[in-house]
């Protein structure tokens, strides 16, 4: 036995297992912190979500080994099996070689020359959302953003400009299925969301609504492209998709699933990250200033071409800076589907793995003085720790498919915003981290736009 009395080939338990609950209370009420604790009990510790044992990987090379050695030993886990069942088989939560060939599929709707146009439609909306803007009054920046990167994405991938009616029904749909989604996972018995009560009619109507508002505007863009050659917009690889074995065309209903998946994924994240972002130069007025003298060096409107953004290289450190101190993806799973071994603990099939990208980005062992907002620590990485994590966008055979376009998008809203506006706080609110739902959200002040 060793000195914790765990049984060789068994995890630690993490301290502060309560009865029946198990460790529910502090992954709720104190997420991030609750998971950045576990490090102090080793590479690998088990936590109890009700009756269900979990284990998490608090150590760098073995979140790698998962990811990338190990992938074809996992699969996604209950989190997704239960994202499964409610949004559907898309991208975001279908697994093995299906999961491959529709991969392969959209991957052509972000090659090189996608994105290129994507950037151009990209600065076009951000420069008229900017200008919408009322200078001197205090706002809000998440919801601007989510705006923003929504219509981005359905207008960029899907060739479409829904109504406002159907831009709102999908504005008040989202929240509420990415939070509860989550909070449904860690239901104790599924019976649980048969009941009757005000949060399970709320979401079972939000699912319904995004489906049904997502079959609305694939239909539309389909009629309005109906005798036109297909191109590499997403919507068109999807619709004139054919299975390899029945030469089939794509069922509506994987279409619709493929396309909640994309704008989901493709929404809120970079939303959550731009807006982490702004709050942060809100508070560091000077390294505002200096991204902002970068942006109108490049281009004074702040509108970029593709072959400028290499050339927004401060911007650029901003950026991975924020991925890093506030990555929206807080919490991954995933689910042995073959023995795997991490640190002499012996994880059986069936066995569920959890990692925390934010806990392991604000590792001091991978990033010295890691709660401190530093782009320049991406201007010298010779000063990082080794072996150095960075995975907003996960790794290996599950990693993000518009990691790219994500990026491309990321930095020409920055420059539209940037080379406009000067940002500032409305008021001395500390920053908050709310990680209720599948992203860590920043709580906070509002923020000031002014004219430069």
């Amino acid at each position: 036995m060793r000195e914790d009395d765990t049984p060789p080939g068994t995890a630690p338990c993490a301290p502060g297992r309560l009865p029946l609950l198990g460790h529910l209370l502090p992954l709720l009420t104190r997420p991030v912190p609750f998971l950045q604790s576990l490090a102090d009990h080793g590479p690998v510790v088990r936590i109890h979500l009700w009756h269900r044992p979990v284990h998490v990987l608090t150590d760098p090379e073995l979140v790698h080994r998962l990811l990338v050695e190990d992938a074809a030993k996992t699969e996604k886990g209950f989190v997704f099996d239960k994202a499964r069942g409610l949004l559907g088989n898309g991208l975001f939560t279908s697994e093995g070689a299906f999961h491959l060939r529709q991969r392969r599929l959209v991957q052509p709707a972000f090659h090189r020359d996608s994105i290129h146009r994507y950037a151009a439609l990209a600065a076009r909306l951000a420069a008229a959302a900017v200008a919408r803007w009322e200078p001197g009054r205090p706002a809000p920046i998440e919801p601007r953003m989510y705006e923003l990167a929504r219509d981005i994405v359905l207008e960029a991938l899907f060739a479409t400009r829904p109504r406002l009616a159907q831009k709102a029904r999908i504005d008040r749909a989202v929240p509420v299925v990415l939070t509860g989604f989550v909070q449904r996972a860690l239901y104790p018995s599924p019976l649980l969301e048969k009941l009757p009560v005000p949060a399970n009619r709320r979401f079972d109507a939000a699912v319904r609504d995004l489906r049904t508002v997502v079959d609305e505007i694939v239909a539309q863009a389909a009629a309005r492209h109906q005798g036109q050659d297909p191109d590499d917009t997403l919507l068109s690889l999807l619709l004139t998709a054919r299975d390899e074995e029945t030469g089939l065309a794509m069922a509506p209903a994987q279409v619709r699933d493929e396309a909640v998946s994309l704008l989901l994924a493709g929404t809120e994240t970079t939303a959550t990250t731009l807006a982490w972002l702004f709050h942060e130069l809100a508070r560091h007025q000077d390294l505002q200033d200096e991204l902002s003298e970068e942006v109108r060096a490049v281009a004074a409107d702040g509108a970029v071409f593709p072959g400028d953004l290499p050339r927004l290289e401060r911007t650029g450190h901003a950026i991975s800076e924020t991925l890093r101190l506030h990555t929206p993806n807080w919490i991954l799973m995933r689910r042995a589907v073959a023995p795997l071994q991490y640190d002499g603990v012996l994880l059986p099939p069936g066995a569920e793995t959890l990692f925390s990208p934010t806990a392991l980005h604000r590792s001091p062992k991978l990033y010295p003085d890691p709660l401190r907002f530093d782009p320049e620590r991406w201007r010298r990485p010779g000063n990082l720790a080794r072996p150095r994590l960075f995975i907003p966008f996960g790794a290996g055979r599950h990693k993000c498919v518009g990691e790219s376009f994500a990026w491309t998008e990321m930095l020409v809203v920055t420059a539209a915003v940037l080379a406009r506006l000067r940002l500032r706080l409305a008021t001395a609110t500390p920053l908050r981290e709310s990680a209720t739902a599948a992203t860590a959200r920043p709580r906070g002040p509002l923020l000031i736009a002014e004219p430069r």
